[in-house]
């Protein structure tokens, strides 16, 4: 098999497909990346292009990725690198609270915008493919175009050839069974996913949508700041983080394993208006968002699942929690806990203990998300 790409070289092809957003020429990116250009051949690269735009005579046909041919050491092998900010498009996927999953390139249940985007340039790369025989592909996508490439790198790993997926500041793309399936067809060593501690993006979708590669930390790097930055998302930043070191000497932070048990502590702490405080906080974030999701595997995420499928996520996970409020009296304390650490995350004054009710957990889930989705697309506005 191939070598990997190093960080500095993935990072240099996420950034050079930007290049593109205004035109389709591919001299702009073979240009923006000097590197690349002597493994991979630029300038005679294939465009992938997308339209823009509100409908009718207002829109544009852009580039969003191109497809590139390995060249001396690297002959045989194939690069496709996709941005994926199809800006009009992008606010319903980052901020659309109640859309649902599609079934995806391999069966399994996916974000319906992000396999929508997916689908809109496959076929290009499809027709790009046709007839060759790539030795490896490297696939790469920053942003919105991490979670394409996802689902690219799925779809193309039927081909029967070893798929690399690198990306960069990437949300989620699927459910849990569809990342255990795809950290195990792809190899989870196959699977480079980096972000900012303090990057939004990441963090969007909520539950229950999940990371590939599953159950691993990825490179996760200290992003600026201690609160969620929007300029923790952008291509210089990632590429100023990761700089000329391997992917074994990556400064990654190691998350810290809490006991449920350690986590009802710190949302008691977290919950209190004495408490630290945690508004815009990316630590309580993580930590608020891992609670809920640790509640629900107590009162049962397959129920979560089926909900999600023939419901609304808000009503299904309002219901699910509060199920888990009527099972006993710890359990609704940690939830009445976690609700109200999410209002203080979102600088909101915590309520006074009393009954919880169906509409109240909404309620608040609701506040969360789209306060989380909000600030995730003013990082990806920042990209356009």
């Amino acid at each position: 098999m191939a070598r990997e790409l190093s960080p500095a070289q993935v990072g240099e092809v996420a950034e050079s497909v930007y290049a593109l957003r205004l035109s389709r020429d591919v001299i702009d990116v073979a240009n923006s990346a000097p590197g690349t250009r002597e493994i991979f051949d630029l300038l005679r690269s294939s465009c992938l292009t997308g339209v823009t735009g509100l409908g009718g005579p207002i829109q544009q046909t852009t580039g969003f990725g191109y497809v590139a041919w390995g060249k001396g050491g690297r002959q045989g092998e194939c690069l496709i690198a996709v941005r994926g900010t199809f800006k009009t498009s992008a606010y319903d996927w980052l901020t659309n609270i109640r859309m649902g999953g599609v079934i995806g390139p391999s069966g399994f249940l996916v974000h319906a915008g992000f396999w929508r985007g997916a689908q809109s340039v496959l076929p290009q790369i499809n027709d790009k493919l046709r007839g060759r025989n790539p030795s490896t592909l490297h696939v790469v996508g920053h942003s919105l175009g991490g979670a394409m490439a996802t689902l690219i790198a799925d779809s193309l790993s039927s081909m029967g050839c070893p798929v690399r997926l690198y990306t960069f500041g990437a949300p989620k793309c699927g459910l849990e069974d569809h990342a255990q399936y795809l950290t195990s067809r792809l190899g989870a060593d196959n699977i480079y996913r980096v972000y900012h501690d303090t990057d939004p993006v990441p963090m969007v979708p909520v539950f229950p949508y999940c990371h590939v590669p599953l159950d691993s930390n990825a490179f996760r790097l200290k992003g600026p700041g201690t609160r969620i930055n929007v300029g923790a998302h952008l291509m210089p930043e990632y590429r100023n983080s990761v700089g000329d070191t391997a992917w074994s000497a990556l400064p990654v932070i190691l998350p810290k394993h809490s006991s449920f048990e350690q986590a009802s502590d710190w949302l008691a702490q977290a919950a209190k208006d004495s408490g630290p405080f945690i508004m815009l906080s990316a630590t309580a974030l993580r930590l608020i968002l891992s609670a809920l999701d640790w509640i629900l595997k107590q009162v049962g995420k397959t129920a979560a699942l089926a909900l999600y499928v023939g419901s609304t996520l808000l009503d299904g996970l309002a219901r699910l929690l509060y199920s888990g409020v009527l099972q006993s009296i710890q359990m609704a304390e940690t939830i009445r806990n976690m609700l109200n650490a999410a209002l203080r995350f979102m600088g909101r004054t915590a309520i006074a203990t009393g009954n919880m009710t169906v509409s109240f957990i909404e309620y608040v889930l609701g506040l969360l998300f789209r306060f989380v989705a909000a600030i995730a697309r003013r990082a990806v506005d920042m990209l356009d």
